[in-house]
């Protein structure tokens, strides 16, 4: 369990970063009115040396399901919309039992000109599972071309942990499962490195995330098993 309290502070204090340079209208313009800014990340994202921008945004009404993500660049003294993308509506949860949203304000973080996009369906029951999904971008070729993903799938019942890691620059996905988290006596983990079946075609903008179905099966496809 440490590994994955561990995993959360280090996301979080990756997308806790200052707006303070930014004048509020400079990212209030993006965003309509009566909505709201769900999460932010800020960081260079096409290699120009300058702070681009990343928001999730939501209408403040929590009985309107519609959420977005935008990425904007930084032009001269100005931000200008590169991509707006929708986010399913699965990832309103707060009603299901034991569920929380699948994002919150560390759902975004960037680094090394890298957007990382984290969903968490992590169960806050002691007795049942949880799934934190995280995809990385980078732009190539005015894309954000998929060039990593990866799953931390918790049983909260015996305590196995199993970290799924496909990197798509190296075409190599890493497999550890650790048999119990929970042991009194820490047991060693298993390692198993694999070649993808196949290369990933995905951009941010054509990712299938329509439903938690298809992120909880993502790996298959490359590696033959979630």
């Amino acid at each position: 369990m440490n590994k994955i309290i561990n995993t959360a502070l280090l996301l979080s204090a990756y997308s806790s970063l200052s707006f303070a340079n930014l004048p509020s209208t400079s990212l209030q313009k993006f965003v309509p009115n009566n909505w709201e800014i769900l999460a932010q990340a800020e960081g260079d994202l096409n290699q120009d040396g300058k702070k681009d921008i990343a928001l999730i945004i939501q209408p403040k009404n929590e009985n309107q399901h519609n959420r977005k993500l935008l990425v904007l660049f930084q032009k001269g003294q100005q931000l200008q919309l590169k991509l707006s993308r929708q986010i399913p509506n699965w990832t309103y949860r707060s009603e299901e039992l034991c569920i929380e949203d699948a994002l919150d304000d560390s759902s975004l973080t960037i680094k090394n000109q890298r957007l990382d996009v984290l969903f968490n369906t992590m169960s806050s029951c002691s007795n049942t599972y949880g799934l934190i999904y995280t995809y990385g971008f980078k732009l190539k070729n005015n894309q954000f071309h998929l060039i990593g993903f990866d799953v931390y799938d918790l049983d909260k019942i015996s305590g196995k942990l199993k970290e799924t890691s496909l990197n798509f620059l190296s075409n190599k996905a890493k497999v550890t499962t650790t048999p119990n988290i929970f042991a009194q006596v820490e047991t060693p983990s298993k390692i198993v490195w694999k070649t993808l079946r196949t290369p990933t075609g995905y951009t941010l903008e054509n990712i299938p995330w329509d439903s938690e179905e298809l992120i909880h099966n993502f790996s298959v496809q490359f590696i033959g098993e979630k």
